[in-house]
């Protein structure tokens, strides 16, 4: 039985993960529409701006502690 009531993961290191990988997947995904839809003419600036902020947000998964 695990120590200190910690129950298989832990909200916390569930938490560290998504935001670790979950919004720089995001981020990759609106930057690479952007890209393709800048080559056909449409750039889309907001969409650049919205990818770079998610994968910034990858400084929030270290952020949360670790148990």
């Amino acid at each position: 039985m695990a120590a200190g009531g910690e129950a298989g993961w832990g909200w916390r290191r569930t938490l560290r993960l998504v935001l670790t990988f979950g919004p720089p997947l995001v981020g990759v995904v609106l930057i690479g529409q952007a890209v393709v839809a800048s080559i056909g003419g449409d750039i889309r600036r907001w969409e650049f701006a919205l990818g770079a902020v998610c994968l910034c947000l990858t400084v929030a998964g270290r952020l949360v502690p670790e148990e």
